[in-house]
């Protein structure tokens, strides 16, 4: 028999009077009148032509036909249910990859703000250098540095410059005279490799001077303990922790180069998506 017309909410409640056997109880935990739930039951057993109840002085029964669709409806209400769980609680988890420096110095000491604002949301948070593959890493989204993304299927936008910085311990830097070049210190590079566009061609004669590591936190740490002049985005120094940094110079990069955030296209945004990136974005845009 084809049903042309399928009242989910006469559903649930023949399903919760089929619980009851009596409509006023199951009125009570529907929070709707008595009359309406019977209503409805009369307006489903039109629809399927059969009667579901039979009505007692004392309460109600099931008849066969009802106690059939009440298996049924039980276990397809208990999908629907589940379904919606589901849902839920996908929207309300955001997967995000970014690099080790940035998640240390950025994003970890302002994750807790966030979390308060928005206990709601679960961030899952994945520190790694390689290139995110939204059809396979199962990454909501992405934080990148460098150039502007260039795949077709990604989204993204622009946070910021990387507005680098060269930074040294004020105890390095007194070992030196005032006009000493930059080229003259010991230097910190990290895996962007980016002291020789710096220095704007000039010659970087003794690479013994030069302590290469492969992540710019680490480039940081470093340059606190007076090993070296590092270069790092402006965004990575914290007003405690390297009040005892001298900044020696900003560098200009090349221009697009910064901050992506990056999402795919066929992903369809969620609240919970929405809400991180809005707070990216204004994160980013605060001194």
């Amino acid at each position: 028999m084809m049903i042309r017309h399928r009242n989910l909410n006469g559903l649930r409640m023949f399903h919760q009077a089929a619980v009851c056997l009596n409509f006023g109880h199951a009125a009570e935990v529907l929070n709707v009148t008595q009359g309406a739930v019977a209503q409805q039951i009369r307006a489903l057993e039109a629809e399927l032509g059969v009667q579901l109840f039979h009505r007692k002085a004392r309460g109600l029964s099931l008849t066969s036909q009802g106690e059939a669709l009440s298996k049924e409806i039980a276990h397809a209400l208990q999908q629907i249910d589940a379904a919606l769980s589901a849902v839920t609680a996908v929207s309300n988890t955001v997967a995000l990859t970014v690099t080790p420096s940035f998640a240390a110095k950025w994003l970890g000491p302002r994750l807790p703000s966030f979390m308060d604002e928005h206990p709601e949301i679960d961030l899952q948070i994945t520190a790694d250098q390689k290139v995110t593959d939204f059809k396979t890493d199962g990454m909501d989204m992405a934080v990148r540095q460098g150039m502007p993304p260039q795949q077709k299927d990604v989204e993204w936008c622009f946070l910021g410059p990387h507005d680098l910085v060269a930074v040294a311990a004020h105890s390095l830097i007194a070992q030196y005279p005032s006009d000493a070049p930059l080229e003259s210190y010991p230097l910190i590079e990290d895996s962007h490799r980016l002291w020789a566009a710096a220095l704007e061609g000039a010659a970087i004669q003794n690479e013994v001077r030069i302590l290469k590591v492969n992540q710019t936190s680490l480039a940081l740490d470093a340059a606190r303990r007076g090993q070296g002049v590092a270069l790092v985005p402006r965004c990575y120094l914290d007003p405690v922790e390297d009040h005892m940094l001298t900044q020696m110079r900003r560098v200009a990069e090349q221009e697009g180069r910064g901050f992506y955030l990056v999402w795919s296209k066929q992903r369809v945004d969620t609240p919970a998506m929405v809400t991180f990136r809005n707070w990216l974005i204004t994160g980013f845009q605060r001194p």
